[in-house]
């Protein structure tokens, strides 16, 4: 296996980089004894196509250790390492991290577990031969790449002990992000590099020197700082838009349009119409700036195609069409004091984009896989306002038609006089 230049996370972060041959070993000193060693063999360095190797390994009282290739877990195509159901051997579990949440099994991957793979001494390994990393639904990899991204992550706890691939894992407690220089990791043509050698170590603050028979490359502590630094910090962001999108856009839909739909409906005095129309206004200014975190979070992830964004950006197209059906119907309200044809279809075409909205919501939380909490509670609130707008339309036509009926009733008396 090559050696490789790697990147770990926080300024302050100290890593042991050990060289072996052509391996470098990196265990992040905040990764509380997990460590990790990528390979690209000559054949396919110099092809740009084919197996590489990887070792993932970590104490077996951790839940779960995991390595993946990407800028950020969303899109990352995911490597997790833990104790088998017998507790004596391992499960490396490959997965796709489609959103913000739990990456799921990946069928499509062609992994092997090697010789050396299982518990010894307390620890945890697996090394890895994959025959198609360079290429997932999420992202591809170039082995040829002087920074190549990758991103680690574990879990302290309760050890999984389970033989399926597609076991629940619970939110890592520690995580980073790695950059290598695979130009300098390729080299050595073995079907197993991880138990031909071993490693010596060398401290990441000075450049660690080759100690077997063939020239390996070195890993600077500056270098490896400032590449997962940025990375994190990245991470970070995305978490809060993506909290920000959900909430400016559960409020404008959930909350403030059926609101300014009903002040309509419950308040009477001169000049309503333009507290509606404002109140309307800024909830749709909310929206676009909602869509706005959206398409960035989906471009960012990868998701644009996906069902969610798609009817987002729909959704705010059409609701571009509601100020106009509003003025109009106002206007020829004015002049003829009766109701028209469009200021229903402004009603009516207003509650269904609303219900619209409320449903893609929901498909948000599903694609971001949201906690069960979260969805039962933005379920709550749009069933609670929805039941709410029907009680409150139901009574205004109830008190309509008994108005109605009185001013008959008295144009019948008079007539009748």
């Amino acid at each position: 296996m090559s050696s490789m230049k790697v990147q770990s996370l926080t300024t302050s972060l100290f890593l042991a980089v050990t060289t072996l041959a052509q391996n470098t070993k990196v265990c992040p000193a905040n990764g509380g004894g997990v460590c990790y060693q990528v390979n690209i063999p000559a054949r396919t360095a110099n092809g740009g196509d084919g197996d590489i190797f990887f070792q993932i390994s970590g104490p077996s009282s951790m839940q779960w250790v995991a390595l993946g290739t990407g800028r950020r877990m969303i899109g990352a195509n995911m490597f997790v390492l833990y104790t088998s159901a017998n507790n004596d051997n391992v499960t490396l579990s490959p997965r796709l991290a489609t959103a913000y949440a739990e990456p799921r099994f990946n069928q499509q991957a062609q992994v092997t577990l090697l010789d050396g793979s299982g518990i010894s001494d307390g620890m945890m390994t697996a090394n890895v031969r994959c025959s198609n990393c360079q290429s997932w639904s999420g992202g591809t990899l170039n082995v040829k790449s002087s920074s190549s991204d990758w991103v680690w992550a574990a879990r302290t706890g309760a050890s999984i002990n389970s033989d399926s691939q597609s076991a629940d894992i619970e939110r890592h407690s520690m995580r980073g992000s790695l950059t290598f220089d695979l130009t300098r990791a390729s080299g050595g043509d073995t079907l197993n590099p991880f138990i031909e050698t071993q490693p010596t170590q060398s401290s990441a603050n000075m450049a660690s020197s080759p100690t077997g028979a063939a020239s390996s490359p070195t890993a600077s502590a500056d270098e490896s700082i400032s590449g997962s630094e940025s990375n994190d910090e990245s991470f970070q962001i995305l978490a809060r838009v993506i909290e920000a999108h959900g909430v400016v856009l559960g409020l404008a839909f959930v909350v403030l349009f059926p609101l300014g739909a009903l002040l309509m409906r419950v308040l009477s005095f001169r000049g309503l119409v333009w507290v509606h129309a404002g109140t309307q206004v800024l909830t749709y200014s909310l929206a676009i700036a909602g869509l706005g975190m959206g398409v960035w979070i989906a471009n960012e992830t990868s998701q644009l195609n996906e069902a969610h964004p798609i009817l987002g950006i729909v959704i705010i197209a059409l609701l571009l069409a509601q100020p106009a059906l509003g003025l109009i119907h106002h206007f020829q309200f004015v002049k003829r004091r009766t109701p028209t044809n469009w200021g229903r279809t402004h009603v009516w075409y207003g509650r269904g984009l609303i219900i619209l909205g409320v449903i893609n919501g929901g498909l948000g939380l599903q694609l971001a896989d949201n906690t069960e909490g979260g969805k039962i509670a933005y379920g709550v609130v749009a069933g609670v306002m929805f039941c709410v707008y029907l009680v409150i339309v139901a009574l205004f036509m109830s008190r309509k038609r008994r108005a109605a009926q009185e001013s008959n009733d008295v144009k019948r008396e008079a007539g009748s006089g």
